[in-house]
């Protein structure tokens, strides 16, 4: 067994917690776009992204120092595109390739958004994800779809994915509405100092994880070994090749033996009631 590619190769000693789908009321949030940096700051976050329908707010960043805020939109034509760190939004008339590429060439991040919305759970199928090229990952849970049709979690879709060879990330976002939506998902970076660019560095080379309610402390990948230390998990498991569960450890941490490990090994991590964290794909051969 060889390691391909491992998003944990760097490790650093700060973690910082943010949210990269919100919106405000640009679009169809409920607050303004500084009442809703303010309501993340009061709420422990570290930066946020603001994702609004096809349209960018541009806050004064001066004016809130103790978060970073990045630029975004999401792209709503037939299916929703996550555009982060971006300054400009693009005609729905474009196909998705096309939005996809031109993101990057403005140096944002790309996210396919909530994949199990609706009835039919296919807001993305799964013939689209497989298509599109070059994107960065997709939300694997999405808390707004809570309370509308579809499944929030995608890991289905994930795991397919993972399991064709695709090296793509899962993201948790709130996608932010209603206050009462703060705190329910996270991304937690693992980052070389406090800046935008570290943090967009992370969330593009997969050095975070996923969260609705477990904190890791630490995630370390050497020597054919995956180890994950939890604040609050109850029980940990090592996911490899079309979702199978590997092995299961009770507690708070677990070391897994990647040696059964096929195309990729990820951890999924229980908490109490409906709290999760996931950890993202090594690849393996």
């Amino acid at each position: 067994m060889a390691i391909l590619r491992n998003p944990y190769a760097q490790r650093y000693p700060l973690w910082l917690k943010g949210n990269l789908h919100a919106h405000t009321t640009l679009s169809d949030g409920e607050l303004s776009p500084d009442d809703t940096i303010d309501a993340f700051i009061r709420r422990g976050y570290d930066f946020v992204a603001l994702t609004d329908h096809d349209v960018i707010a541009n806050p004064n960043e001066a004016r809130f120092p103790q978060i970073l805020v990045f630029a975004g939109v999401e792209h709503s034509a037939q299916q929703h595109i996550l555009r982060v760190n971006i300054t400009s939004t693009l005609p729905h008339d474009l196909s998705y390739q096309s939005v996809i590429d031109l993101t990057l060439q403005e140096g944002g991040l790309v996210i396919l958004n909530h994949p199990n919305w609706g009835e039919n759970f296919d807001h993305w199928r799964d013939s689209q994800l497989l298509h599109l090229q070059r994107y960065h990952g997709i939300e694997i849970y999405n808390n707004v779809i809570e309370y509308l049709e579809g499944s929030p979690y995608a890991l289905d879709r994930w795991d397919r994915l993972l399991s064709e060879g695709r090296q793509v990330w899962g993201y948790a976002n709130e996608d932010t509405h209603r206050v009462f939506q703060m705190g329910s998902a996270w991304n937690a970076v693992n980052v070389r100092e406090r800046s935008k660019e570290a943090v967009l560095d992370a969330l593009k080379e997969g050095r975070f994880y996923a969260s609705t309610g477990v904190v890791i402390e630490e995630i370390v990948v050497e020597d054919g070994y995956y180890r994950v230390h939890t604040v609050n998990a109850r029980e940990l498991r090592l996911i490899s090749l079309r979702g199978q569960v590997i092995e299961r450890v009770s507690g708070s941490k677990a070391t897994f033996s990647l040696s059964k490990a096929g195309v990729y090994a990820r951890v999924e991590v229980i908490g109490e009631g409906e709290a999760r964290a996931w950890t993202q794909p090594v690849f393996v051969e």
